[in-house]
């Protein structure tokens, strides 16, 4: 009884996390819109647009991409489990601002994860070690 108790609880604890839901395209672009205008990109240009990207395989990120005249600049990648934003495709870097805090919460709340550590970022995220960017750089 005791061994059929413990190889159940090994089966439930090696079952793969449910992916959770999609991020709605207009949420994407919403707190795109927000990082962008707190890195300075200057989205109001006609020659920037937003793009949600279609990933081949689900890797629990939703992404979309600035581009300026179709050529990728920037890329902002959510996990859908903590809200955390990263870039993995142009740097390696986490997006630590204010303005995104209170999503995150909310992504964190309805998931009930727990939050990852820079190193768990970055390993998730498939980067050796992760950069945080917290200030306006684009002029």
């Amino acid at each position: 009884m005791l061994l059929t108790s413990t190889l159940a609880l090994l089966a439930l604890a090696a079952q793969p996390e449910k992916p959770r839901p999609h991020i709605p395209a207009s949420q994407l672009t919403d707190i795109a819109t927000i990082l962008a205008h707190d890195e300075g990109w200057p989205l109001s240009d006609p020659d920037y647009t937003l793009d949600p990207m279609k990933p081949d395989t689900d890797d629990g990120f939703d992404s979309i991409g600035i581009y300026k005249k179709a050529h990728l600049v920037r890329m902002y990648s959510i996990d859908r489990s903590t809200g955390d934003v990263v870039d993995f495709l142009r740097g390696c870097q986490v997006f630590r601002f204010d303005d995104i805090k209170s999503f995150q919460s909310k992504v964190k709340e309805q998931s009930h994860a727990t939050m990852l550590t820079d190193k768990q970022l970055a390993a998730k995220a498939g980067c050796p070690k992760l950069t945080v960017v917290n200030t306006r750089w684009v002029h």
